[in-house]
């Protein structure tokens, strides 16, 4: 499996991280687990979203964000542990 190269801001990682850990979260979660204003949230996720990380839908109102293929491809390439979880 060839592991995809992408360049992560570390804001970028600690959002893809927190994401990967929970499976799915929403913004306003996300917002509250990270300590960030929502525009940088939001820049953070348009930043993932672009890169094919993440995939972001909405339901009943709420926005979810949820780790893709190709993110969870190369979180567990970044960490490691995330792979032996899925085991």
């Amino acid at each position: 499996m060839k592991t995809p190269h992408v360049n992560l801001s570390s804001e970028d990682a600690l959002v893809l991280q927190i994401i990967s850990e929970s499976g799915e979260e929403d913004i306003i979660s996300l917002e509250q687990s990270l300590g960030m204003n929502r525009g940088r949230v939001m820049a953070s996720l348009e930043s993932l979203r672009r890169k094919g990380l993440i995939t972001v839908r909405r339901i009943s109102g709420d926005w979810w964000v949820r780790v893709s293929a190709k993110g969870k491809q190369l979180t567990h390439h970044i960490w490691p542990e995330f792979a032996m979880r899925a085991v």
